[in-house]
């Protein structure tokens, strides 16, 4: 059954296009005039943000792809996939420029540091940390299970990693864990507040954790329907945006944190949320769901909804513009959309 929607304005496309198989990733470069999406077949594509023209199409792993970063300052894109490497592209030609072992059959996640002096991949029970010459700089083959996501804190070079057993800080300085938060449990994505004071993780479990970063404590959020992967936090590290359900739900977490607080429901979809992004700098959060609705909100605000679009397919990823501008959505159907900001 359809859920009734306040009335918003309807979201329209800039442009469409469509890569090979259901995307898992798409990123902005750092100008943000351009972009870059992985599918699961292992197909990267670069296209221009102003038409949507492919700049170029490589089949970047040939046994699946898993994820795509994009260098925060020049023109590089790495990728992992289930080859067990890491490769570096030049971004405007779609030359190689690095292949790298992860040290682990799969590549579960690649990230760029905020520097840009520095990629990370998790594949396995561990991390390896390259320097963008494709020089390896560190190991770290500590984890007790597999590492399911890492994330650098933003603005500064250190990162957080996920497994079965709580998380792990990582400073590429150091030669072993900086820290380590137990938990018995399995988170499966990881989230920094942009002030860098809170790490969120979404677990298997169907909760939400949330770890204060300078004491350890953490707090959790029970009662969602499926296993929780979406996670968002806006720019002033306030609000702090959830799928597990169909429904979003968005916890306040200012003053003494979301503990014991109810969280804002946006109804907005039919079924599983899969996908929300707020803006960089903007008020706005976006969600989409399997069904292939994209909404648009503006959380706390007494007319919450502001847009509305239906696409074709399930939506798998949403990432605003880094001018907040326009919104990207990608879908299981590797559809790829540019949504005009109402």
């Amino acid at each position: 059954m359809t859920r009734e929607l306040v009335p918003g304005v309807q979201l329209t496309a800039r442009w469409g296009a469509r890569i090979t198989g259901h995307v898992v990733e798409a990123v902005w470069s750092g100008p943000g005039d351009a972009v870059a999406a992985l599918s699961i077949e292992g197909e990267l594509v670069v296209l221009e943000r102003g038409s949507g023209a492919v700049r170029f199409t490589r089949a970047a792993h040939a046994a699946g792809g898993a994820s795509v970063s994009w260098h925060p300052s020049q023109s590089l894109v790495a990728t992992g996939g289930q080859d067990g490497r890491v490769t570096v592209w030049d971004a405007t030609s779609g030359e190689v420029r690095h292949t790298l072992e992860a040290g682990a059959a799969w590549v579960e996640r690649v990230a760029w540091s905020p520097s840009g002096a520095m990629l990370a991949a998790a594949a396995g029970r561990g991390v390896r940390i390259w320097s963008t010459e494709g020089v390896l700089l560190r190991e770290y083959p500590t984890h007790r299970a597999t590492v399911t996501d890492l994330r650098w804190q933003p603005g500064r070079d250190r990162l957080c990693t996920t497994s079965y057993g709580g998380l792990t800080l990582l400073d590429p300085a150091l030669p072993a864990p900086e820290r380590q938060f137990s938990w018995q449990g399995s988170s499966l994505v990881a989230r920094w507040s942009p002030d860098g004071k809170y790490i969120a993780t979404g677990d298997q479990d169907s909760t939400v954790h949330f770890w204060m970063t300078k004491s350890g404590k953490d707090l959790m959020m029970s009662g969602y329907q499926f296993k929780v992967r979406e996670l968002a936090w806006d720019h002033a590290s306030r609000y702090l945006a959830t799928g597990g359900s169909d429904e979003v739900a968005v916890w306040d977490c200012s003053g003494s944190g979301p503990s014991g607080s109810k969280p804002i429901i946006l109804p907005g979809h039919e079924t599983r949320v899969s996908a929300v992004d707020f803006q960089r700098a903007g008020p706005r959060l976006a969600s989409g769901g399997d069904e292939g609705r994209v909404v648009v909100w503006h959380p706390g605000h007494k007319r919450a909804l502001v847009g509305a679009t239906a696409l074709n397919a399930g939506v798998s990823v949403l990432s605003w513009s880094p001018d907040d501008r326009d919104l990207l959505a990608g879908c299981d159907n590797g559809d790829l959309r540019l949504l005009r900001n109402p």
